[in-house]
């Protein structure tokens, strides 16, 4: 299976976990009181549930294993920042940190423990429309990383119920095999598992806002990868009563025989072949579904081992059709993949490069009557949380403001962080692109090619347009490199994205749909897959400043008989 968690067990690597793991102790479990704040007062409201057309139970998998240099207790970055060969502390001109991702948080790289992220990560998930969070989770073996993960794990547990969110554990039980490359000793594999059930039980189980499956708490595994047998599971759960509703990764079960209810899918190399075998022909008696929005991990440039195969994201599609997948599936339960795992570019959270794109994708496909500007006035509560650090007084009205969320009442939020509304003036309407379906042949489009093969863009009726006669093609007999795109002038500077239908079908050194702010600049790019019947795609949120947009389609063929349809390119701003 492709999701690590993933440790380099290389000698610096392990000395910087040992720093950021030795000595942390649990959190208790409690309430927390903000510091400079007051408690809580009588103003507190119940949170209520974002009503849906989509009802069936929608978990985001998270991974609480950050630290920033503020919470990791040294003063360093914690190992999922940095992996073996990169300097948050290193910050290039846009303000971006160097970190080992491909991607990056709208907010900056943070702790997994920060109170302040855990409310904007939560409140973010209640207004996309999510049920609930399944928690990456270490286990108690006091060894390198495990007990802080462990406290971030709990510090965001504490916050759910406020929020109106369920919870669930997904247990690492490969922990144990890993640790004594870490130097931690583990003398008997089976006695820490039974631990760390009994500490499950005595402090989550049992809590009201746990989830539960057939009337049992429900309890994931990412594996099994330690514990192979029926027997080893029978002994694991020997100190519960109530014995858990326990799944494993697809095709495992067998590893734990009937002490296994069901699985889950996850991510892997063979895409929605993989998930649609899975759907249609796995029956069990608890089966979760799966949406991911890609897969382009960090490991190779960041100086570790790992998987290097990547499934394309094409802007937003490869969320929404995994989402559309799982939701046609039939299934009950449906697992979002995931939260925040940076180091392998699965995450759904706000980034620089997606911008809220997942979530109002998710908001669209569950039916949630919220948008965008929900999910930017939460990230509002999140800078004033941090601009007003140390203001007691300004924490107090910010709390009142986590109040309204709750109480989904976003518009007295709004008043209270000053200015905002959740009902912002109506987005000017998308800039019109001339000729979009290409009826009018190639009036308002250009064509370039660097070795004087243009002549493999033109447009056509063979098969037919995605919805009308024409369409798009690049195609020639032999070799070729065709860039055809369109220029605006004068569009409001925001944000935008490229979205058309395509069809492709061959080899090609690359074919992509491409938009960019200048003539030399770097373009936002979603390359093509492969894909008999017109699919609609678009690029990665572009940032327009200046009032000028160049976007197309951009293909290189080393040999013929390869072909690109293009058709109903659109300008989207968001």
């Amino acid at each position: 299976m492709t999701r690590h968690r993933f440790v380099n067990e290389g000698a610096g690597v392990f000395a910087a976990l040992v720093l950021a793991g030795c000595g942390s102790t649990p959190s208790e479990l409690g309430s927390e009181v903000r510091p400079g704040a007051e408690p809580p007062s009588a103003s507190v409201r119940a949170p209520l549930a974002v009503s849906k057309t989509f009802t069936k139970k929608v978990y985001v998998h998270l991974m609480p294993w950050f630290e920033s240099n503020t919470t990791s207790g040294n003063g360093s970055w914690g190992i999922h920042w940095t992996m073996a060969n990169k300097n948050p502390n290193v910050v290039d001109g846009t303000g971006k940190r160097q970190i080992a991702s491909h991607y990056y948080p709208l907010i900056g790289p943070y702790g997994s423990g920060d109170k302040d992220v855990i409310e904007y990560q939560l409140l973010l998930m209640k207004y996309a429309g999510v049920d609930g969070v399944l928690i990456d989770w270490p286990g108690t073996l006091n060894c390198v990383d495990y007990p802080k993960n462990k406290q971030n794990a709990e510090a965001l547990i504490n916050k759910t119920a406020a929020v109106g969110l369920e919870f669930a554990i997904v247990y690492e039980d490969n922990n144990l095999s890993l640790a004594s490359g870490y130097g931690c000793s583990v003398p008997d594999k089976h006695a820490a598992a039974r631990n760390d059930m009994i500490y499950m039980r005595d402090n989550y189980f049992s809590r009201g806002n746990y989830i539960r499956i057939n009337n049992a708490p429900l309890l994931l595994d990412f594996g099994p990868q330690t514990f192979k047998s029926p027997g080893d599971w029978s002994n694991i759960f020997s100190p519960l009563s109530t014995k858990p509703t326990f799944l494993t990764l697809w095709y495992q079960n067998g590893d734990a025989g009937a002490n296994a209810q069901g699985e889950y899918p996850w991510i892997y190399s063979d895409f929605t072949t993989g998930l649609q075998n899975f759907y249609n022909n796995r029956p069990l008696g608890v089966k979760f579904g799966v949406a991911y929005p890609g897969f382009n991990t960090f490991y190779t440039a960041g100086g570790w081992g790992g998987p290097t195969w990547t499934l394309p994201y094409n802007g937003t599609s490869t969320f929404g059709q995994t989402m559309d997948m799982a939701k046609n599936s039939g299934v009950n339960w449906i697992q979002l993949a995931t939260w925040n795992d940076y180091g392998e570019g699965t995450m759904i959270e706000p980034t620089r490069e997606f911008g809220y794109g997942f979530l109002t994708t998710l908001q669209q496909k569950l039916g949630v009557p919220y948008g965008q500007g929900q999910l930017e006035l939460i990230a509002k509560l999140y800078e004033q949380r941090k601009q007003y650090a140390g203001d007691g007084s300004k924490q107090n009205q910010l709390n009142e403001a986590f109040n309204y969320f709750v109480a989904l009442q976003p518009d007295k939020a709004a008043t209270i962080l000053g200015g905002g509304t959740t009902n912002p003036p109506p987005t000017p309407p998308n800039p019109t692109v001339t000729n979009s379906g290409f009826e009018s042949g190639m009036t308002g489009w250009n064509t370039w090619s660097p070795n004087g093969t243009a002549g493999a863009a033109f447009t056509e009726t063979y098969n037919g347009g995605y919805n009308s006669a024409n369409h798009l093609t690049h195609y020639s007999p032999g070799a070729f490199e065709t860039w055809t795109y369109q220029i605006v002038n004068g569009i409001p500077n925001g944000n935008y994205r490229v979205r058309a239908w395509v069809r492709k079908g061959g080899d090609f050194g690359f074919s992509r749909l491409q938009a960019k702010t200048c003539a030399s600049c770097t373009p936002a790019v979603t390359n093509l897959g492969t894909y008999s019947a017109w699919t609609q795609l678009e690029t990665p949120t572009i940032a327009v400043t200046a009032g000028y947009l160049e976007f197309g389609l951009h293909t290189q063929a080393t040999s013929g008989s390869s072909f690109v349809h293009l058709d109903d390119v659109q300008l989207i701003r968001q």
